[in-house]
């Protein structure tokens, strides 16, 4: 029988809110949660709020029901075979490294070993993500059940049939936020350039696309129909679209897109 409800292969700032985000949902309780961090201060700082802390990872593999593996993709080669070196009940193991497939998780820890892969965007931070999630043959439905219950808690949750879903969604939300954060600063940048201060610049902005992602999401409008709701014409926001429309933005959107999912692929290789 395992020690601990919950473990964290990785607690750093994505496996430790995943963490907090539970234990704020109910999920478990902190003590009920062994963090595993190189770090000592780190490992103080999770023992403070109540959190079992270990400085060594493979105890988190052995003595926890289900194991979050939060640790960067490049770090797997050094983890998988001490992992696999474990003896005892194999627990749930939930991944959230990008491009990490079933097919090398499985080299290491088995074909046996229930395995379900997460890609979260950092929003989750806020109880905001988007989080998709696909099981392997192993997992059960009712182990998929739990983990999409545990992300739901921290915002919404798409599952997919087939692991290379994974890569072909991660523009849209894993990766996603940094060209928000791209476009807000471009807008800020102009907004300086005119007079107006950053700080509202940025309020105002961020409101607008609180405001506008509400309205995609009631669905009443598909996103080019909103857009002529705004582009009226003869009016200001018609001469931006002809910019935007002009220098190729959608063409721009979409080459990103195709190589943020060419080089996920490349990750998995």
């Amino acid at each position: 029988m395992k020690t601990y409800r919950f473990g964290v292969l990785g607690a750093g700032n994505m496996g430790t809110a995943i963490a907090e985000g539970a234990v704020r949902a109910g999920l478990f309780a902190p003590a009920q949660a062994l963090l595993f961090n190189r770090s000592e201060e780190k490992r103080a700082a999770h023992a403070a709020k109540g959190y079992a802390v270990t400085g060594d990872f493979t105890a988190v593999y052995r003595e926890c029901e289900t194991v979050l593996l939060a640790v960067k993709p490049q770090n797997f080669d050094e983890i998988l075979p001490a992992l696999a070196a474990c003896g005892g009940e194999k627990p749930l193991v939930v991944s959230i490294a990008a491009g990490v497939t079933f097919s090398k998780l499985e080299a290491a820890l088995g074909a046996d070993a229930a395995i379900i892969r997460v890609m979260p965007n950092t929003p989750l931070m806020l109880g905001e993500g988007a989080a998709q999630l696909v099981k392997n043959a192993a997992a059960t439905d009712e182990q998929l059940a739990s983990v999409r219950a545990l992300f739901d808690t921290m915002g919404v949750t798409v599952v997919f049939e087939e692991e290379n879903m994974l890569n072909e969604v991660i523009p849209y939300a894993g990766s996603a936020p940094a060209y928000i954060y791209a476009f807000a600063d471009g807008m800020v940048r102009s907004a300086a350039a005119h007079g107006v201060g950053a700080d509202d610049a940025l309020t105002l902005f961020c409101q607008t696309m609180i405001g506008s992602a509400k309205m995609l999401l009631r669905r009443e409008k598909t996103p080019a129909e909103l857009i002529n709701a705004v582009r009226s014409p003869g009016g200001t926001t018609v001469e931006a679209m002809k910019v935007l429309e002009a220098r190729g933005l959608c063409d721009i959107l979409a080459e990103a897109c195709d190589r943020c999912i060419e080089r996920a692929y490349e990750l998995g290789k």
